[in-house]
C-alpha cells in the first residue's frame, strides 16, 4: 500500500469505520453483560476461596475472548465501501483486528467484571502482604 494522500485518507476513513463498529459492539456487549450479571456484590465473593474467584475471572475473560472472536469475524465481513479506489485494500489495514478498542471498552464499561477483578486483586495482595508480614515477624 502506497503513501499517496488518497490512500492515507481512505485508510483513516477505514480506521474510523472500524472504530465505530468495535465501539458499538463492545459498548452494547458490556451493557448486556452487566444487565445479565446484575450489580456486583462483594458479599457473594467474600466466602469464596481465592482459587475459585481466580477461576471465575479466567472463565469470564475466556467468555469475553470468545465474544471478541465472534465480533472480529463479523466486522471483517463488513465490506469497505471504497475498496479498490486508488488501489486501496481493506484487508491490509492492521486495525481490522480491533483489539485495542474492543478490549479497552469492555474493561472500561464492564462494571461487574472490573469490580470482581478489583476484589480478587485486593484479596491476593492482602494475602501476599500477610505472608510477608508473618515472615518478618518470625525473624
Amino acid at each position: 500500500m502506497g503513501y499517496s494522500p488518497g490512500i492515507i485518507t481512505l485508510k483513516m476513513f477505514d480506521i474510523f469505520l472500524l472504530t465505530i463498529y468495535y465501539f458499538l459492539i463492545a459498548f452494547y456487549m458490556s451493557a448486556g453483560l452487566d444487565y445479565v450479571m446484575g450489580k456486583y456484590d462483594s458479599k457473594d465473593d467474600k466466602n469464596k476461596p481465592t482459587w475459585r474467584l481466580l477461576i471465575e475471572c479466567i472463565l469470564f475473560t475466556f467468555f469475553i475472548m470468545i465474544a471478541f472472536y465472534i465480533a472480529r469475524n463479523l466486522v471483517e465481513r463488513i465490506p469497505f465501501p471504497f475498496e479498490g479506489l486508488w488501489g486501496f485494500k481493506h484487508e491490509r489495514v492492521k486495525e481490522r483486528g480491533g483489539d485495542v478498542v474492543f478490549i479497552f471498552l469492555i474493561f472500561f464499561y464492564q462494571d461487574f467484571f472490573t469490580k470482581k477483578l478489583q476484589f480478587l486483586y485486593k484479596r491476593i495482595i492482602g494475602d501476599y502482604k500477610s505472608v510477608l508480614e508473618n515472615d518478618t515477624e518470625k525473624k
